[in-house]
């Protein structure tokens, strides 16, 4: 009897401490919705210029737009995986890549504009 005492107390407190490593596994966060209109400014090679980019869609089918003074392209290759989303603006002499963080009112990142590197960021209208 004195033995079951001793050791029930501690068969408690480990049946206590394992409780959270086998229940439902957490959840992931939902990923930020990037469907809207963005002011964008660019920076590259010192210079720095603005442009309008336009996501829509829903998951698995995003598309969009992008218009600067260089005239408007379409956004193409829209993923969105957790906070981070790659696309790519096809320019009529070239494609730019994306790769940006999204977080609750817009985002930020890098391009690569044929091995031209530059930052980009962008706020949520």
């Amino acid at each position: 009897m004195k033995r079951f005492v001793t050791v029930l107390p501690m068969a408690l407190f480990l049946s206590a401490c394992s409780g959270g490593m086998g229940g439902a596994p957490t959840p992931e966060p939902a990923s930020p919705d990037p469907t809207g209109v963005y002011d964008c400014w660019l920076q590259v090679e010192g210079m720095e210029f603005g442009a309008v980019l336009t996501v829509q869609g829903e998951p698995g089918s995003y598309t969009g737009s992008v218009d600067s003074e260089m005239g408007p392209a379409p956004v193409s290759d829209v993923v969105v995986e957790g906070d981070v989303m790659t696309f790519v603006v096809d320019m009529p002499d070239a494609a730019v890549f994306f790769n940006v963080t999204l977080n609750d009112t817009g985002f930020s990142g890098q391009f690569d504009a044929g091995g031209m590197i530059g930052s980009i960021s962008g706020e949520k209208r």
